[in-house]
């Protein structure tokens, strides 16, 4: 599967689950870490654990696409899919603030998803 394709999975999965205030951070170029940085967030930790779910089977039914790893699975609080060319943050709202990932790579142009 190509990256755009990779990433588009991986985004209409989270808006199908209801992923909130979804972003996509284009990197192609620009960083030796990743093409693209998905961040997203649920309204409880069930919800981020369903949307870092449903994202991991829906690319394992595409194409038997693993990820090279998850963080954060267990808690819910904050959860990192790292597929190599799109990363994926799905945060709690409350957690996701905290951090700010949006100011940190605010230089980075937006994607439309």
């Amino acid at each position: 599967m190509d990256t755009k394709s990779l990433l588009d999975k991986i985004t209409q999965t989270a808006l199908d689950i209801k992923a909130l205030d979804l972003v996509v951070f284009d990197m192609d170029g620009k960083s030796a870490i990743t093409d693209y940085l998905v961040i997203c967030h649920g309204t409880s930790t069930a919800h981020t654990q369903g949307i870092a779910d449903n994202i991991g089977l829906a690319l394992k039914k595409e194409g038997g696409i693993l990820p090279l790893g998850i963080e954060g699975r267990e808690e819910g609080r904050w959860i990192l899919i790292d597929y190599n060319a799109v990363i994926v943050h799905i945060f709690l709202e409350d957690v996701r603030e905290q951090y700010s990932l949006e100011e940190i790579f605010s230089t980075f142009p937006k994607k439309e998803c």
